[in-house]
């Protein structure tokens, strides 16, 4: 029996789910380098050490390509997300999960969030749509807490789960460009305590603070009366 024994240099064939998933990595990490509109499948190719035609085989284009690497983000960072906050009690505690594991995505990804940052506002808008769809499935995380917030009780009823999902999510983007930009002081431990303190004290139900301002208040009017 002859064993055939394969040239130096050549190329063990891949299956075509490895072949597309080694293509994608290859493509994430040339984004992140040079920038979506500056990155060429050429540059691609040559990492996954293919032809350029081989690429476009799988994507039919850069652009095509670049959704895939979003994509396959945004399926990671939900998986952990949704993961994490199941196994957790509370509305609060849930919030501030939450808020502290999407800042610490954010740290560990701070260059590709950067790239699709910048593409999604740019002037492509079918890039934009798919950005805000990905975002819209990840984020929804938060609209589910509010809701089961609600009907347990410990949120209030008039408290409304898209706003409370925009203003998490909007707020911690502007802390994306202090970590791009390398000038974030505090820390994910400390905007997430902060944030949720912030937000969940305007939601609950029955907040203490409220309950201390109206008995200061009954206190005063006591004191006027008498």
């Amino acid at each position: 029996m002859v064993t055939k024994t394969k040239k130096p240099g050549t190329r063990t064939r891949l299956s075509r789910e490895h072949r597309e998933k080694e293509i994608v990595s290859s493509a994430r990490k040339v984004f992140i380098s040079r920038g979506y509109e500056d990155a060429t499948i050429a540059e691609i190719a040559d990492a996954v050490g293919v032809v350029e035609g081989t690429v476009l085989h799988y994507f039919k284009s850069k652009r095509a390509l670049m959704v895939k690497v979003i994509e396959e983000f945004y399926e990671e960072i939900t998986a952990t997300m949704e993961g994490g906050v199941s196994g957790i009690s509370g509305a609060q505690n849930k919030l501030r999960y939450i808020i502290h594991t999407h800042m610490s995505l954010l740290d560990n990804n701070s260059d590709l969030c950067t790239v699709i940052l910048n593409e999604s506002r740019g002037a492509q808008t079918e890039l934009l749509e798919k950005v805000h769809d990905f975002n819209r499935r990840y984020s929804n995380v938060v609209i589910n807490v509010v809701r089961e917030g609600k009907q347990s009780g410990e949120i209030t009823e008039s408290a409304s789960p898209v706003l409370i999902r925009n203003v998490v999510f909007g707020a911690i983007e502007h802390y994306l460009w202090d970590i791009v930009a390398g000038t974030k002081r505090e820390s994910s431990e400390t905007i997430a305590d902060q944030l949720t303190h912030l937000v969940f004290n305007g939601i609950i139900s029955s907040p203490e603070n409220s309950r201390g301002e109206i008995n200061h208040l009954i206190n005063k009017l006591n004191k006027l009366i008498d």
